[in-house]
């Protein structure tokens, strides 16, 4: 019998934690990256290593966000840390609102 911590009406708790990688990097395949940047690798220390860890997730960027979020967050310095995770595999990147002429230089160097 499951504890009470552990059952959620009446379904048993999973461990989001022991998801093999391939299965976890499909999930975070399906998230904007200021989303992976902001919350997925608070989730536990499997999820951060995965997201820091995986450059094949960082080869596809996209950062889609809009005036409201720029003037909220740092999305610059957001997508030059997504293109330093690509560890040289960034083949393209999508950010509104989230570069200027110093990222377009450093993605050529990478």
């Amino acid at each position: 019998m499951l504890s009470r911590r552990r059952r959620h009406r009446g379904k048993p708790w999973r461990n989001w934690a022991d998801l093999p990688i391939d299965a976890l990097l499909e999930i975070l395949r399906r998230l904007d990256h200021i989303d992976v940047l902001m919350s997925a690798d608070l989730v536990c220390r499997s999820w951060r290593q995965a997201t820091r860890d995986e450059p094949s997730l960082w080869r596809r960027i996209t950062m889609r966000g809009d005036k409201e979020i720029a003037a909220k967050l740092n999305l610059c310095a957001m997508a030059f840390e997504a293109v330093r995770r690509s560890e040289g595999q960034c083949e393209a990147f999508c950010g509104e609102y989230a570069g200027d002429d110093g990222l377009l230089f450093f993605l050529v160097k990478q």
